[in-house]
């Protein structure tokens, strides 16, 4: 490797843990991780410190592992989805340059794109792309670092719920998901037209009803798969109410 080995690390480990190849609790061995990736374990005790700063991996005392999905702490996450994805859509607008639009719309054609192959997994990093792209016009790194956390542990959650129903072919239901898919492309459309807009307001009420459509269903999976989640671990749905 070259070019910031421990960047390379990061971004590899990063797409390990959201593709769910490295699953919740696993140990990180950096000497392991070294041989395997043939480099040094500087640049994966870096890439660990990034990830552990993201909030993907944590320590136990000298060990590393990937972090585990808390179900005690999914509306905690949600809500600050809510408030960090508002901010985003809202300096987006007044703030995105041509460069930006060009590439919100670049990651929102692959992302239709990825919903017409049928590519699950494509199409969950085709839609994390889209968002990150929002972000990076906002052109406010601490805003941009809020809602990015927030979104990776989304997209965890979300990884979580539906892998094994894409791989058996079930994703809610053939009808369904096609349903979701088409009123997530619309909304994507509403964003992306706001933001070049420059309209402020409307990016946040755009960003509302994202949040809904993505709040609803993962609560459905969440409701239809309880005991699944329970053999899990602890699972506390309490303060969520089913719309």
């Amino acid at each position: 490797m070259s070019e910031r080995d421990g960047v390379k690390v990061a971004k590899m480990l990063r797409d390990s843990i959201l593709r769910l190849d490295l699953r919740p609790g696993v140990i990180l061995d950096e000497a392991e991780l070294g041989a395997r990736l043939n480099v040094s374990r500087t640049p994966v005790r870096e890439a660990i410190i990034q990830l552990i700063a993201d909030g993907l991996v944590v320590r136990e005392g000298r060990k590393a592992k990937v972090a585990p999905l808390d179900f005690d702490d999914v509306p905690k996450l949600y809500d600050a989805l809510l408030i960090s994805s508002r901010l985003v859509h809202r300096q987006a607008a007044l703030k995105r340059t041509k460069r930006n639009l060009t590439a919100i719309a670049r990651e929102m054609e692959a992302f239709e794109e990825f919903c017409r192959s049928g590519d699950g997994v494509a199409r969950s990093e085709a839609n994390a792309s889209f968002h990150s792209a929002i972000s990076a016009s906002a052109n406010n790194r601490y805003i941009q670092d809020f809602y990015e956390q927030a979104l990776l542990g989304t997209i965890r959650l979300s990884r979580a719920c539906f892998s094994d129903r894409e791989v058996e072919g079930d994703d809610g239901g053939i009808a369904d998901l096609s349903e979701h898919l088409k009123e997530t492309m619309r909304q994507h459309r509403k964003i992306y037209e706001a933001i070049e807009a420059g309209d402020a307001a409307a990016a946040d009420a755009t960003a509302i009803e994202h949040y809904e459509l993505t709040k609803k269903r993962v609560i459905a999976v969440l409701f239809s798969r309880s005991q699944d989640f329970i053999e899990m671990g602890d699972l506390s749905l309490d303060s969520w109410e089913v719309a």
